[in-house]
């Protein structure tokens, strides 16, 4: 829809700058337009964080908070309008939680591979993916995202306190950091238990992504227009 070239991916990443004829194949495409491709870049994780937010926020808060006092919260009524039933699927904080979402998503898809292009031809290799995915996860996305991680966490806290419909992210923010400090937000222990958590998995995903899953890509796209083409001309 942007008109802007796909995020490099798979065994692209590991094209080499002295390969002429990926460098002519490149010079012969259009130039694409700079500010779409950081808004395509932006757009597609912010998506991406939101969607996945309203699949599991519920469920996160309903496991914080417990099911019982998450129903005496925000309880659930049979004439709700499309946007009352909207917000109570999407479930309180859900702000802070897509924001999370989003920054570990960018981090991954994004930042991870577009970084990596840049490397010199000599260290493009799946272990060099490997190792900066995860510092990449370990010391930007985690750094970043446990600062809304905790934003969460006070939001329903103050939600649990005083109700659903006296949160505001600047006041609970601004009351956070004159009681707290930054340590409201970020500390060392934050950091270190959301790294234990999350960067094994999350921080590999560039490798998996960039290097495994190519692997099976023609058998799988082969598949889908086998169906495809069955289905077309079944009809």
């Amino acid at each position: 829809m942007m008109r802007v070239p796909p995020q490099v991916m798979g065994s692209a990443l590991f094209n080499r700058a002295s390969d002429g004829n990926a460098q002519r194949e490149q010079e012969e495409q259009p130039k694409p337009n700079k500010f779409m491709m950081v808004l395509k870049g932006v757009s597609a994780p912010l998506l991406a964080g939101v969607v996945e937010s309203f699949v599991a926020n519920h469920a996160e808060v309903q496991r914080y908070l417990g099911p019982q006092q998450l129903a005496r919260l925000s309880p659930h009524t049979p004439n709700m309008s499309v946007t009352q039933r909207m917000r109570f699927n999407a479930g309180p904080a859900f702000t802070p939680n897509a924001g999370r979402n989003f920054v570990m998503s960018i981090v991954s898809f994004v930042t991870t591979p577009t970084l990596f292009q840049h490397f010199s031809d000599e260290h493009k290799t799946p272990q060099s993916l490997f190792l900066f995915g995860l510092g990449m996860n370990i010391f930007v996305g985690n750094a970043v995202a446990i600062t809304l991680q905790s934003t969460w966490g006070r939001s329903l806290d103050h939600v649990n306190t005083n109700g659903l419909n006296s949160l505001n992210y600047r006041t609970l923010i601004s009351n956070s950091l004159r009681r707290d400090g930054i340590r409201a937000f970020f500390s060392p222990a934050k950091w270190f238990t959301r790294v234990l958590m999350n960067a094994p998995a999350q921080g590999t995903i560039p490798w998996f992504a960039n290097f495994i899953l190519p692997k099976a890509e023609p058998q799988v796209l082969g598949f889908a227009r086998f169906v495809h083409h069955r289905l077309y001309h079944h009809q």
